[in-house]
């Protein structure tokens, strides 16, 4: 403050009663305040709005962008008001008027003093936060290696961050391997929880003594996955989980059997070796259990299985019933460009993947409930049987999901406005009652959002002006053709009470009840 007695009585008075704070400086001058805070920071400032002189304001808005551990009790005249309202949003902790009494400043310091102590708590807080997930990094590491081969939601760029953040030393080319219990029902019948978890984590350690260049982790109760890097050899995969496959038998005493799946380059390729992995232990059937099994025996030939883009034909699947032409042709092109890469295995079962896609489409629209024409008027049977190659295919799905994804935009509009004509009808039947956007969905049969969403495009106006003005027009009509007086027209169209109805009407109408009584009495003389 430039006023110098000012500033010491202010400091006196938090001296004498709040022994919580120490006054660092009290400071008369700008340039005093600029020398100080080069030097120094404190917790809090108390200043006199207009001290740091023209465009104060916007000096203190600096200041606190700057320094955003430091906080303002700010002070001013009456006519600063709305600059001291305005700091409460820049870093401002409470603010006064002058001459600042000793009631108000006090209030201000309290205020101060629940803000730093929320402030520490919230410290604390924020500190056993970072101790607890320190503690569950491993359950996040774990979580993501899980995702990785299980969804296709990562690029590669992702995968390599997170193979960064969780330290995780493999690098491409990469290979996975499935460790799986046989038999795991019998073994697990007669165990607890307890049990059944430490079967499984004791296979993890004896992977994990066998593995270099490898991160092997749970993925199932019954099974350890690893991706090996580095580019290790199909040989050296398979004696490596032969060896962890002995260790296992002849510790536990107990038959597992290993998938190994091909290398690839890309980080974004695991979750196809792990499906390649996967598979080959469906052949323990045939090979015999307690095996070492790859997939670059058992299926030599199929590398279409598990590179087929399944996840994107999900997604084009459920865009195509919502309607979204452009994001379909998106997928469609994302789906295509992979299958270029085994585009003659694709060709010899073509129709069966288009039909596949096609029944997928009608399958979600009947659970969605959409009540559409045959899928075989957008997507002709013989027309798919007739399919002898890729560009066919793509041509025949893009034609298909064009013609049908605008009927389906056609459909859910006409679907929208019989909801909206549905929530008028239910308005105009229920008008008096206290209805709520979530009381009409429940009776129109949809989500409260969407028919929110629905009823303020069509209406262009809130439920509650819309209800208000149906209910003004009803009571017009009373006053026009009944002699009922304002308490019970008010009690008839759901209003509190009388004096409501009155003031609601005088702002919608520009006129008082009686004044429109009477001027259309006059009107029918």
């Amino acid at each position: 403050d430039n006023d110098i007695s000012n500033l010491k009585g202010i400091k006196s008075y938090i001296d004498n009663n709040f022994t919580q704070f120490q006054v660092d400086e009290i400071v008369s001058e700008e340039r005093e305040f600029t020398k100080f805070f080069k030097s120094k920071s404190v917790d809090i400032i108390i200043m006199e709005i207009r001290f740091l002189g023209i465009n104060s304001f916007q000096k203190i808005k600096d200041f606190a962008t700057q320094n955003k551990n430091t906080k303002f009790i700010v002070y001013g005249n009456v006519s600063d008001i709305d600059y001291l309202k305005e700091c409460l949003n820049i870093g401002a902790i409470a603010y006064a008027i002058r001459p600042v009494k000793p009631a108000d400043l006090k209030k201000c310091l309290n205020s101060a003093l629940d803000y730093f102590k929320s402030f520490e708590e919230f410290k604390r807080e924020e500190k056993m936060l970072d101790m607890e997930y320190l503690q569950n990094f491993k359950v996040f590491e774990n979580k993501f290696l899980s995702v990785l081969i299980n969804e296709v939601v990562f690029s590669t760029e992702e995968i390599e961050n997170s193979f960064d953040y969780f330290n995780i030393n493999i690098s491409s080319p990469y290979r996975v391997a499935i460790v799986r219990i046989d038999s795991f029902r019998e073994h697990i019948m007669t165990k607890t929880q307890k049990e059944k978890h430490m079967l499984i984590f004791k296979i993890l350690r004896i992977v994990q003594n066998n593995v270099e260049n490898a991160k092997p982790f749970i993925n199932l109760f019954n099974e350890v996955v690893i991706i090996f890097g580095n580019g290790i050899k199909l040989d050296d995969t398979i004696n490596i989980l032969h060896n962890i496959r002995l260790n296992i038998k002849e510790i536990m005493d107990l038959n597992v059997s290993c998938g190994i799946g091909r290398k690839y380059d890309t980080p974004n390729k695991i979750r196809t070796s792990f499906v390649e992995a996967d598979t080959s232990l469906r052949y323990r059937c045939i090979v015999g259990y307690n095996s070492v099994i790859s997939i670059d025996f058992v299926e030599p030939e199929n590398i279409f299985s598990a590179k087929y883009p399944y996840e994107k034909e999900k997604t084009l699947i459920y865009t195509a019933v919502i309607g979204e032409y452009e994001y379909c042709l998106k997928l469609l092109n994302e789906m295509f460009e992979e299958i270029k890469t085994f585009k003659s295995k694709f060709e010899t079962i073509l129709p069966q993947v288009t039909f596949s896609i096609v029944l997928g489409i009608n399958r979600l629209s009947f659970e969605q409930g959409l009540k559409i024409e045959p899928i075989s008027n957008f997507f002709p049977s013989k027309d798919i049987l007739s399919l002898s190659n890729t560009e066919e295919a793509y041509s025949f799905l893009k034609d298909g999901l064009k013609v049908f994804c605008k009927y389906i935009t056609e459909f859910r509009e006409k679907f929208t406005i019989e909801i909206y004509e549905n929530g008028l009808k239910y308005i105009e039947e229920h008008f008096f009652e206290n209805l709520t956007y979530k009381s009409i969905s429940i009776e129109v049969k949809c989500n409260a959002k969407f028919f929110k969403k629905i009823f303020e495009k069509n209406a262009e106006m809130s439920l509650h002006d819309y209800i208000i003005k149906f209910r003004i027009e009803k009571a017009k009509k009373m006053i026009l053709e009944t002699t009922l007086t304002d308490d019970i027209i008010a009690l008839k169209l759901g209003f509190d009470d009388v004096n409501t109805f009155r003031q609601t009407f005088k702002k919608l109408e520009g006129r008082l009840v009686g004044d429109f009584r009477m001027l259309n009495k006059d009107l029918k003389r």
